[in-house]
């Protein structure tokens, strides 16, 4: 897992330690172009900032939509302390899934997996 030191209201890429894939990523994104990253477990989508005015590209990220911006100003109060961070592509994992087979045991008939295995 990579992680980040909170630094300022935008996410740099110069940043990010421990996943130079990552960091590639965000430097290869075309300006506001999302991603979705997990930010300590929680996904949050951030959009590249523009280019300048020159032409050069900038290597930062900033929050997508309301609901990004909330958690990324809430995230603000943890200036100074590394934050686990890496992309997602939104799916749920495996771990979660498992958690929640013991309260939906009610779906696992072999009807239901023949009616919705395809979906």
């Amino acid at each position: 897992m990579s992680y980040m030191i909170i630094r300022d209201d935008a996410i740099w890429a110069k940043h990010i330690e421990g996943d130079p894939a990552l960091v590639s990523r965000i430097l290869d994104l075309p300006e506001n172009a999302s991603i979705l990253l997990l930010i300590e477990g929680t996904p949050v989508r951030f959009v590249k900032m523009r280019d300048g005015a020159d032409g050069r590209p900038t290597a930062g990220l900033r929050p997508a939509d309301a609901d990004a911006k909330r958690f990324w100003h809430e995230m603000q109060s943890r200036r100074g302390e590394p934050v686990e961070i890496a992309e997602t592509d939104g799916r749920l994992d495996g771990a979660y899934l498992a958690s929640l087979s013991a309260l939906l045991s009610e779906w696992e008939s072999p009807e239901d997996a023949a009616a919705y295995d395809r979906l």
